[in-house]
């Protein structure tokens, strides 16, 4: 029986740990206080941060194997070092085995041949056969071929922006061979149109746990086409990981390449997704969500805003996903004819 292990974005290689023999979930928000946390971390970590810190530090989870956390993100690198800490001086023997991918997203040689080590290095900590990595490789590759039907579905008019990230969702949870076979059976009996005229809209801004803010778009009288989040339209990226290569080095760059990150430099390589669907999605508006907490996505919305307004794109921001008037006054303010 495979043991599941935690792992927090997007950004650590499924196909490793897959490989290795463990089930990697997801780690989510989920509802309830966090006192250890509220005692421990600063208010700047987003709440789903913080909510996994809280639940190691009390043992909810203990039931995992371990957690691998990806240096791709300033509060993932920062929860990697709090974890450690606490699990030194606070929480001896609670806390699940830890381990730091260290993928670095600047794009420069150097940080291809660091990331390219650590990702052999990975393979080698987790005992991986390279067959083992081409039997993993083309389960999570099936996967993404499923995760872009799901976009091809909603552009063709087919399937609400909500239904859409609810079934992306199983791409980080699920084994993906189960994956693959539940939603291609779905998607083969979703075949009803949505209604015709809706203005089309993409959601841009901090990484959403659910699909809150898509319903609200929708009983707006919206319909999102696309979301600029590694948890909705960018689950699958643009390419798979190679078969033709070696496997931990197509792995690598998978990862290096073509996942999202907010480290990811120069900033060109990390608006390419964005620029490419506001020129060939036939979007009407952009809708950032910038919530209060949010310390990173915010620094950019000046550089995106401009280059909407250069090509006479309407956009607007709500700190909130449930801000219904806001919302429902934007999509008003598109609809079509």
């Amino acid at each position: 029986m495979s043991r599941v292990v935690g792992i927090t974005s997007n950004t650590v290689p499924w196909e490793i740990l897959r490989a290795a023999g463990h089930s990697p979930q997801l780690l989510e928000q989920e509802p309830g206080p966090t006192p250890i946390a509220d005692r421990f971390m600063e208010d700047v970590f987003d709440h789903r941060i913080r909510v996994i810190f809280d639940r190691f530090c009390s043992g909810a989870w203990s039931g995992l194997h371990a957690v691998v956390i990806p240096r791709t993100s300033e509060q993932e690198h920062k929860l990697y070092l709090y974890l450690r800490e606490a699990a030194r001086a606070h929480f001896p023997g609670v806390i699940p085995e830890l381990y730091l991918y260290n993928l670095l997203h600047t794009r420069s040689p150097e940080s291809y041949s660091y990331g390219l080590e650590r990702t052999r290095q990975m393979v080698r900590d987790f005992a991986v056969t390279e067959s083992a990595l081409c039997e993993a490789i083309a389960e999570s590759n099936r996967a993404r071929a499923v995760v872009r039907q799901i976009g091809q579905k909603r552009r063709d008019g087919l399937l609400e922006g909500s239904a859409a990230l609810e079934l992306i969702r199983g791409f980080y949870t699920e084994a993906r061979t189960a994956y693959a076979d539940r939603v291609s059976s779905q998607l083969e009996a979703w075949d009803v149109p949505v209604r015709q005229n809706r203005p089309r809209i993409l959601i841009k801004g901090s990484p959403l746990d659910g699909a809150a803010l898509h319903r609200v778009v929708e009983d707006s009288g919206g319909y999102v086409i696309a979301e600029d989040d590694w948890r909705g339209s960018r689950a699958a990226g643009d390419r798979d990981v190679s078969r033709e290569a070696d496997p931990v080095t197509a792995i690598f760059e998978k990862y290096f390449y073509d996942e999202m990150s907010p480290r990811i430099q120069p900033s060109s390589d990390r608006d390419a997704w964005f620029h490419r669907e506001i020129g060939t999605c036939n979007v009407d508006g952009v809708l950032f969500y910038i919530p209060l907490e949010d310390d990173v996505v915010g620094w950019d919305y000046p550089r995106h805003h401009a280059f909407l307004d250069a090509r006479g794109v309407p956009s607007a921001v709500v700190r909130e996903s449930c801000a219904v008037p806001q919302i429902a006054a934007f999509v008003g303010s598109l609809r079509r004819a």
